[in-house]
């Protein structure tokens, strides 16, 4: 039995789904460009609303985190 709970799944689309917007230079911010982004990973039955809410989310924590990785490096003794 190879199923995986819904959280995760949803998890690996939001990850998948800002590489793709990256790659391709979409706006998760765009209704259109989300809705590309949702139908280019057959993902269409995504509320894009949602979605769109989840990214941003998302997008801004990994902004963070990796601020916060930057300043840990600059904080390390030589």
């Amino acid at each position: 039995m190879d199923t995986k709970d819904p959280v995760s799944e949803k998890s690996e689309l939001i990850i998948d789904a800002l590489a793709y917007a990256n790659e391709h230079n979409l706006d998760i911010n765009n209704k259109d460009d989300v809705k590309k982004i949702l139908e280019a990973l057959n993902a269409g039955d995504e509320n894009i609303e949602e979605f769109m809410s989840l990214l941003q989310h998302a997008d801004v924590f990994m902004e963070m985190k990796a601020k916060e990785k930057e300043s840990e490096k600059t904080d390390l003794p030589n």
